[in-house]
Order: structure tokens, then sequence, then C-alpha cells
């Protein structure tokens, strides 16, 4: 918890950027630290993947929406490649948050705007563009779902989406 709360108050580019700012732990001898230092980015980068994929998978909702949030930001923040190399995933457990009826509202919502940041990312470079309208195409109706069923619990009868 307290690594994820370090982590939370660190900008999205000093993470990205300083590998020793993703362990958990804190080095307590210079022979730590020369090791921390000498872990390739590459590598520091794959583990706040891999943390920020776990936190979007959690069960908790305040875990998931600061997973969620986060994601959003690193959709922004990360190299061309690794944004290539993950956007299919990271795009899918989005909206896997806006399709499932238990989410919560602040985790959908919050979905909502990291898939924007995604595809706004990846509408971008010239190849992508048509996987941003095609990806953009799959985030509509689960949304116009999910607000048509809350104005019909709002307003008591059924409303139709052309």
């Amino acid at each position: 918890m307290a690594s994820v709360t370090l982590l939370c108050l660190l900008p999205i580019n000093v993470i990205l950027t300083n590998p020793q700012n993703c362990d958990s732990e804190s080095p307590s001898s210079s022979v730590d630290r020369k090791k921390l230092q000498a872990k390739p980015l590459n590598s520091a980068v794959d583990d706040w993947v891999g943390r920020l994929l776990a936190l979007v998978s959690s069960d908790m909702p305040d875990k998931c929406w600061m997973g969620v949030d986060l994601m959003g930001v690193t959709c922004q923040e990360c190299s061309s490649d690794r944004f290539f190399s993950l956007y299919f995933v990271w795009f899918n457990s989005l909206l896997s948050h806006i399709k499932n009826p238990e989410s919560s509202r602040i985790v959908r919502v919050v979905s909502c705007t990291s898939i924007s940041d995604l595809l706004t990312r990846l509408s971008r470079f010239t190849n992508t563009k048509k996987d941003a309208v095609s990806h953009a195409s799959k985030v509509i109706f689960p949304s116009l779902n999910y607000w048509r069923k809350n104005l019909q619990r709002h307003y008591g009868k059924a409303l139709s989406i052309s």
C-alpha cells in the first residue's frame, strides 16, 4: 500500500524516467543503490506497467480508479514503441470497466477519460488513425447503453437510442 501511495505522489514522467522510483523498497546500502541504478529503464517501465495493470484489475474500486486514472496519463507519457506494444491491452482493460455493469460510476467515468487519452494519442499517428476510429466505435454503444439505463431509472420510462 505504501509503495502505491508513493507512486501516486510522483509525476508519471519521473516514474517512467527514473527506475529507482519504481521499486517499492528504498535501498539501504550503497551496493543496493548501485544495483538499482544499473537496472535498465525498460525493466523499470515493465514493472510500472505490471503494477498499473494490477491496479486496473483490482476488485477494490479505489485501487481500480487510481489504476485507470494513471493508465490515461501513462498512455500520454510513454514512448511510442511502448504505446504501440500495449495500447490494445490497455484499451481492452479500460473497455471492460465501461461494459461491466458492476463497475462503480467513478471507475466508468475515469475509464472513458483514459480511453479518450489513449485514442487521442493513437489518432496522432498516420498509420493508426483507422484503428483509433475502430476502437472508438467499440466505446460508443456501451457508453450510450449505460446512460440510457441511468436515464430510464431516473425518469422511469423506456428511452430509445437511434
